[in-house]
């Protein structure tokens, strides 16, 4: 390998090139052979940073994990997105509302699903969800302080399931599921955060 390489630059050029063969054809076609010729590399360019497929699937899914979480976590940075709205910006990122969320959205789900075959993949699955029901958390810890620990882990699963079903219908019916609706059933969702939960709690008041 040549010495004048940088290390970091060639993995990502590698994970790149992943994530164009999964957008085109789906994981199953991950091989280090593909990737090598995807990315323009010999296969021994390729086998000097991951010694295996396994490896090389299991970082991809990592660096595609991380960049997802980032911007999520970026998304209240900008002035004046604060509250509710700070929080359905945030939801907004686990949308394919553009082309890079939507690369990192398709490959993020085909690995996600992966896991529960590839125990490779299950580490890398679990951080994932880990991290992002953290982040979820924090965020509606700041939006609404009052809920309890069961209130908040509830409202962060409704979240999470509301998000993540949207961006598999967002990927496959982008026709009519566009930005505007996605942003609409987000705000409707983060407008009923605690509500739900008390109105579950009334109505199990109500049970004799």
């Amino acid at each position: 390998m040549p010495r004048n390489v940088d290390a970091g630059l060639r993995r990502q050029e590698i994970v790149e090139a992943v994530k164009r063969i999964v957008v085109a054809d789906g994981l199953g076609r991950v091989s280090l052979r593909e990737v090598a010729t995807e990315a323009g590399l010999v296969v021994g360019s390729v086998r000097h940073y991951f010694g295996s497929s396994a490896e090389l699937a299991a970082h991809a899914f990592e660096a595609v994990s991380c960049a997802v979480l980032s911007r999520f976590e970026r998304a209240v940075a900008h002035p004046g997105v604060v509250g509710a709205e700070g929080l359905v910006a945030q939801l907004c990122q686990l949308l394919p509302l553009d082309e890079a969320r939507a690369v990192d959205l398709c490959v993020w789900t085909e690995f996600k699903l992966a896991a529960r075959t590839r125990p490779e993949l299950e580490a890398a699955a679990e951080r994932s969800h880990r991290a992002l029901a953290a982040a979820l958390g924090r965020a509606l810890v700041d939006l609404r302080p009052g809920l309890s620990r069961d209130e908040l882990v509830r409202e962060a699963e409704r979240l999470l399931a509301t998000v993540e079903g949207l961006g598999l219908h967002a990927m496959l019916h982008g026709r009519w599921l566009d930005a505007d609706l996605c942003t609409d059933v987000l705000r409707a969702q983060v407008a009923s955060i605690g509500l739900a939960s008390a109105g579950a709690a009334g109505a199990a008041a109500g049970i004799h």
